[in-house]
Protein backbone atom coordinates (compact mmCIF):
# COMPACT_ATOMS: atom_id res chain seq x y z
CA UNK A 1 0.00 0.00 0.00
CA UNK A 2 2.12 2.83 -1.31
CA UNK A 3 1.89 5.88 -3.39
CA UNK A 4 1.55 5.68 -7.11
CA UNK A 5 4.15 7.29 -9.32
CA UNK A 6 3.49 10.86 -10.25
CA UNK A 7 1.50 11.30 -13.39
CA UNK A 8 1.24 14.25 -15.71
CA UNK A 9 -0.71 16.89 -13.80
CA UNK A 10 -4.08 17.86 -15.18
CA UNK A 11 -5.37 21.32 -14.41
CA UNK A 12 -8.87 22.01 -13.19
CA UNK A 13 -11.64 22.24 -15.74
CA UNK A 14 -12.35 25.89 -16.61
CA UNK A 15 -15.87 27.15 -15.97
CA UNK A 16 -15.88 29.26 -19.14
CA UNK A 17 -15.04 27.98 -22.59
CA UNK A 18 -12.04 29.24 -24.51
CA UNK A 19 -14.00 31.92 -26.34
CA UNK A 20 -15.42 33.15 -23.01
CA UNK A 21 -18.96 33.50 -24.37
CA UNK A 22 -20.52 30.33 -22.97
CA UNK A 23 -19.97 27.96 -20.06
CA UNK A 24 -17.24 25.39 -20.54
CA UNK A 25 -18.55 21.93 -21.28
CA UNK A 26 -15.67 20.43 -19.33
CA UNK A 27 -16.38 22.60 -16.32
CA UNK A 28 -20.08 21.78 -16.36
CA UNK A 29 -19.37 18.06 -16.66
CA UNK A 30 -16.89 18.29 -13.79
CA UNK A 31 -19.51 19.89 -11.55
CA UNK A 32 -22.15 17.40 -12.66
CA UNK A 33 -19.87 14.46 -11.87
CA UNK A 34 -19.03 15.97 -8.51
CA UNK A 35 -22.72 16.11 -7.61
CA UNK A 36 -23.41 12.65 -9.06
CA UNK A 37 -20.51 10.99 -7.25
CA UNK A 38 -21.35 12.62 -3.92
CA UNK A 39 -24.99 11.62 -4.34
CA UNK A 40 -24.20 8.01 -5.19
CA UNK A 41 -21.58 7.64 -2.45
CA UNK A 42 -23.95 9.29 0.02
CA UNK A 43 -26.71 6.84 -0.90
CA UNK A 44 -24.24 3.97 -0.48
CA UNK A 45 -23.05 5.12 2.94
CA UNK A 46 -26.58 5.76 4.22
CA UNK A 47 -27.84 2.46 2.83
CA UNK A 48 -24.86 0.57 4.21
CA UNK A 49 -25.37 2.12 7.65
CA UNK A 50 -29.05 1.12 7.62
CA UNK A 51 -28.10 -2.40 6.53
CA UNK A 52 -25.62 -2.76 9.40
CA UNK A 53 -28.12 -1.39 11.92
CA UNK A 54 -30.71 -3.91 10.72
CA UNK A 55 -28.28 -6.79 11.15
CA UNK A 56 -27.07 -5.71 14.58
CA UNK A 57 -30.40 -4.34 15.79
CA UNK A 58 -33.30 -6.46 14.56
CA UNK A 59 -31.21 -9.61 14.34
CA UNK A 60 -29.51 -11.50 11.55
CA UNK A 61 -32.38 -13.98 11.16
CA UNK A 62 -34.90 -11.21 10.48
CA UNK A 63 -32.55 -9.44 8.05
CA UNK A 64 -31.31 -12.51 6.19
CA UNK A 65 -34.18 -12.87 3.65
CA UNK A 66 -33.75 -9.30 2.37
CA UNK A 67 -29.98 -9.10 2.82
CA UNK A 68 -28.85 -10.01 -0.75
CA UNK A 69 -30.93 -7.38 -2.62
CA UNK A 70 -30.06 -4.71 -0.04
CA UNK A 71 -26.34 -5.50 -0.29
CA UNK A 72 -26.61 -5.47 -4.11
CA UNK A 73 -28.15 -2.00 -4.34
CA UNK A 74 -25.71 -0.58 -1.78
CA UNK A 75 -22.79 -2.05 -3.74
CA UNK A 76 -24.22 -0.65 -6.98
CA UNK A 77 -24.53 2.85 -5.51
CA UNK A 78 -20.94 2.66 -4.21
CA UNK A 79 -19.63 1.46 -7.60
CA UNK A 80 -21.42 4.27 -9.47
CA UNK A 81 -20.10 6.87 -7.04
CA UNK A 82 -16.59 5.43 -7.18
CA UNK A 83 -16.37 5.37 -10.98
CA UNK A 84 -17.90 8.84 -11.31
CA UNK A 85 -15.48 10.27 -8.74
CA UNK A 86 -12.52 8.70 -10.54
CA UNK A 87 -13.57 10.27 -13.84
CA UNK A 88 -14.27 13.66 -12.24
CA UNK A 89 -10.83 13.79 -10.61
CA UNK A 90 -8.55 12.02 -13.09
CA UNK A 91 -10.18 13.13 -16.33
CA UNK A 92 -11.74 16.52 -15.59
CA UNK A 93 -9.32 17.59 -12.86
CA UNK A 94 -11.94 18.40 -10.24
CA UNK A 95 -10.16 20.02 -7.29
CA UNK A 96 -13.03 19.97 -4.78
CA UNK A 97 -13.80 16.26 -4.87
CA UNK A 98 -10.45 15.01 -3.46
CA UNK A 99 -10.98 17.26 -0.44
CA UNK A 100 -14.44 15.77 0.12
CA UNK A 101 -13.19 12.22 -0.41
CA UNK A 102 -10.64 12.71 2.39
CA UNK A 103 -13.49 13.43 4.79
CA UNK A 104 -15.46 10.43 3.51
CA UNK A 105 -12.44 8.18 4.08
CA UNK A 106 -12.17 9.26 7.70
CA UNK A 107 -15.94 8.99 8.11
CA UNK A 108 -15.86 5.39 6.87
CA UNK A 109 -12.95 4.59 9.17
CA UNK A 110 -14.75 6.06 12.19
CA UNK A 111 -17.77 3.94 11.32
CA UNK A 112 -15.61 0.82 11.04
CA UNK A 113 -13.96 1.52 14.40
CA UNK A 114 -17.36 2.05 16.05
CA UNK A 115 -18.57 -1.26 14.62
CA UNK A 116 -15.38 -2.98 15.79
CA UNK A 117 -15.97 -1.78 19.35
CA UNK A 118 -19.65 -2.81 19.27
CA UNK A 119 -18.74 -6.25 17.93
CA UNK A 120 -16.06 -6.65 20.62
CA UNK A 121 -18.74 -6.08 23.25
CA UNK A 122 -20.90 -8.81 21.72
CA UNK A 123 -18.00 -11.21 21.32
CA UNK A 124 -16.97 -10.70 24.93
CA UNK A 125 -20.43 -11.89 26.06
CA UNK A 126 -19.94 -15.10 24.01
CA UNK A 127 -23.61 -15.21 22.99
CA UNK A 128 -23.09 -15.37 19.22
CA UNK A 129 -23.15 -18.33 16.85
CA UNK A 130 -21.10 -19.06 13.74
CA UNK A 131 -23.51 -17.26 11.41
CA UNK A 132 -23.36 -14.10 13.49
CA UNK A 133 -19.57 -14.30 13.71
CA UNK A 134 -19.29 -14.49 9.92
CA UNK A 135 -21.69 -11.57 9.64
CA UNK A 136 -19.58 -9.52 12.07
CA UNK A 137 -16.40 -10.29 10.15
CA UNK A 138 -18.03 -9.56 6.80
CA UNK A 139 -19.46 -6.23 7.98
CA UNK A 140 -16.15 -4.90 9.31
CA UNK A 141 -14.03 -6.10 6.38
CA UNK A 142 -16.58 -4.66 3.92
CA UNK A 143 -16.34 -1.32 5.69
CA UNK A 144 -12.56 -1.43 5.44
CA UNK A 145 -12.84 -2.41 1.78
CA UNK A 146 -15.03 0.63 1.12
CA UNK A 147 -12.47 2.81 2.93
CA UNK A 148 -9.59 1.45 0.84
CA UNK A 149 -11.68 1.91 -2.31
CA UNK A 150 -12.09 5.59 -1.51
CA UNK A 151 -8.35 5.76 -0.84
CA UNK A 152 -7.67 4.60 -4.40
CA UNK A 153 -9.68 7.47 -5.85
CA UNK A 154 -7.28 10.14 -4.59
CA UNK A 155 -3.76 10.07 -6.01
CA UNK A 156 -0.91 9.97 -3.47
CA UNK A 157 -3.24 9.38 -0.53
CA UNK A 158 -1.49 7.79 2.47
CA UNK A 159 -3.13 4.92 4.35
CA UNK A 160 -0.71 4.94 7.29
CA UNK A 161 -2.59 7.46 9.47
CA UNK A 162 -5.72 5.34 9.05
CA UNK A 163 -3.99 2.33 10.59
CA UNK A 164 -3.50 3.98 13.98
CA UNK A 165 -7.09 3.70 15.34
CA UNK A 166 -7.39 0.15 13.98
CA UNK A 167 -4.20 -0.95 15.73
CA UNK A 168 -5.25 0.73 18.98
CA UNK A 169 -8.58 -1.12 18.99
CA UNK A 170 -6.79 -4.36 18.04
CA UNK A 171 -4.56 -4.00 21.10
CA UNK A 172 -7.66 -3.42 23.23
CA UNK A 173 -9.11 -6.58 21.69
CA UNK A 174 -5.96 -8.50 22.60
CA UNK A 175 -6.21 -7.27 26.18
CA UNK A 176 -9.85 -8.36 26.35
CA UNK A 177 -8.92 -11.81 25.05
CA UNK A 178 -6.28 -12.22 27.76
CA UNK A 179 -8.60 -10.95 30.49
CA UNK A 180 -11.56 -13.05 29.31
CA UNK A 181 -9.74 -16.36 29.09
CA UNK A 182 -7.30 -15.93 32.00
CA UNK A 183 -9.15 -13.98 34.68
CA UNK A 184 -12.78 -15.00 34.06
CA UNK A 185 -14.70 -18.20 33.44
CA UNK A 186 -14.96 -18.31 29.63
CA UNK A 187 -16.07 -20.91 27.14
CA UNK A 188 -12.86 -22.02 25.36
CA UNK A 189 -14.86 -22.96 22.25
CA UNK A 190 -15.04 -19.23 21.40
CA UNK A 191 -11.28 -18.71 21.58
CA UNK A 192 -10.59 -19.44 17.93
CA UNK A 193 -13.19 -16.90 16.77
CA UNK A 194 -11.65 -14.24 19.02
CA UNK A 195 -8.20 -15.03 17.70
CA UNK A 196 -9.34 -15.09 14.08
CA UNK A 197 -11.09 -11.71 14.38
CA UNK A 198 -8.05 -10.23 16.11
CA UNK A 199 -5.63 -11.61 13.51
CA UNK A 200 -7.71 -10.36 10.57
CA UNK A 201 -8.12 -6.83 11.95
CA UNK A 202 -4.58 -6.63 13.31
CA UNK A 203 -3.10 -7.86 10.02
CA UNK A 204 -5.06 -5.30 8.00
CA UNK A 205 -3.94 -2.56 10.36
CA UNK A 206 -0.29 -3.60 10.15
CA UNK A 207 -0.45 -3.86 6.35
CA UNK A 208 -1.77 -0.31 6.20
CA UNK A 209 0.97 0.84 8.58
CA UNK A 210 3.76 -1.06 6.79
CA UNK A 211 3.00 0.73 3.51
CA UNK A 212 4.57 -2.12 1.53
CA UNK A 213 2.85 -1.38 -1.77
CA UNK A 214 0.19 -4.09 -2.05
CA UNK A 215 -2.11 -1.62 -3.78
CA UNK A 216 0.63 -0.26 -6.07
CA UNK A 217 -0.31 -2.55 -9.02
CA UNK A 218 -3.95 -1.46 -8.77
CA UNK A 219 -2.96 2.21 -8.64
CA UNK A 220 -0.62 1.72 -11.59
CA UNK A 221 -3.35 0.10 -13.68
CA UNK A 222 -5.79 2.90 -12.87
CA UNK A 223 -3.21 5.58 -13.62
CA UNK A 224 -2.21 3.98 -16.92
CA UNK A 225 -5.85 3.59 -17.97
CA UNK A 226 -6.73 7.22 -17.36
CA UNK A 227 -3.47 8.49 -18.87
CA UNK A 228 -4.29 6.60 -22.07
CA UNK A 229 -7.97 7.44 -22.28
CA UNK A 230 -8.52 10.78 -20.50
CA UNK A 231 -8.20 12.82 -23.71
CA UNK A 232 -10.70 10.57 -25.45
CA UNK A 233 -13.19 10.74 -22.57
CA UNK A 234 -13.18 14.46 -21.84
CA UNK A 235 -14.43 17.19 -24.09
CA UNK A 236 -11.99 19.88 -25.20
CA UNK A 237 -14.12 22.95 -24.51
Amino acid sequence: MTRSPNTTPRGPSPILSRNGNKPSQRGMLSILMLLASMGALGFALIGGSKLVLDILGTGLENSLPTLPPKALVVGLAYAVGWVTAMVAIRVYGNLVLPFIIHFLIWGCLIGVCALYILILYRMYDQTYDMLRFLAYLTIVTSGLGATVGLHLIVEDHDLRPLSIPLLVISMIHLGLIVFRYVFTVANPAYLWTDLMFFLVMGSLGYLMLAHIGLLAPVRKQLTNFFDRNSRVIRTED
